[in-house]
């Protein structure tokens, strides 16, 4: 594995940690907060860098689904991470706030809801890219994953994780905050602090798997379609 490779990665997971992290508004206050989300902006400017070469194969192969599946998720990704920044700005108290723009309720409104659906649609991302990550793990971690009891056991993992993240689906209230709803539930953050990020993860962990095994019925059904005899 090339050292620039893996670099990547870890910027690229500690980006996710930053947005994990930027949740706890409450824990950190606003100040912290703005600072860690100017961080993460920062680390998706480097991923963005890095990637440079999809801007110039983004308008070709939108023919097959897979590509469909995976570009406009992508896409989605970049329009919500354009409107995160444009109202962190305007509501900014501490970095951007010798701009002097004004803030109102509706914009923190859209900004809250604008991270929400970028918590989903980074999880679908991750989930474009897991495979790849396995592999990276496993070569880290010089472990075969093709042995049958360790796949039965990964995937039994993966089964527990996602239903955990489906009960954390409500239990952070993600359906009313997507609806721009006020919500009365304020998390303890003395008593539960690890609960909040295992909850969050779990979300990002069951989404990655929606994007994953979606990616995996569209690659069997071009399989199958290239198969003499089967018709549409």
């Amino acid at each position: 594995m090339k050292p620039l490779f893996l670099f990547r990665l870890i910027l690229d997971l500690l980006a996710v940690s930053l947005m994990l992290a930027a949740f706890a508004y409450n824990w950190f206050g606003n100040a912290a907060h703005e600072i860690i989300g100017t961080l993460m902006f920062v680390l998706l400017i480097s991923h963005n860098v890095f990637n440079r070469r999809w801007y110039g194969v983004v308008a070709k192969g939108w023919r097959e689904p897979r590509s469909i599946f995976s570009k406009s998720i992508t896409l989605c990704l970049l329009v919500m991470m354009v409107g995160l920044l444009i109202t962190s700005v305007i509501i900014s108290q501490t970095v951007f706030d010798f701009l002097s723009l004004r803030s109102t309720f509706t914009v923190r409104q859209v900004h809250a809801l604008i991270a929400y659906l970028i918590l989903l649609i980074v999880a679908l991302h991750v989930g474009l890219q897991w495979s790849m990550i396995m592999q990276v793990i496993a070569q880290v971690v010089r472990v075969n994953t093709n042995t049958r009891i360790l796949s039965l056991a990964l995937r039994s993992l993966a089964l527990l994780i996602a239903i955990y993240g489906v009960h954390s689906l409500f239990v952070i209230e993600i359906g009313p905050k997507l609806r721009m709803e006020t919500t009365f539930g304020f998390w303890d953050f003395e008593a539960a602090a690890f609960e909040f990020i295992l909850r969050h993860a779990a979300v990002i962990a069951f989404c990655a798997m929606i994007a994953h095994y979606g990616l995996k019925l569209l690659n069997r059904y071009k399989r199958d379609r290239r198969v003499p005899g089967i018709t549409e």
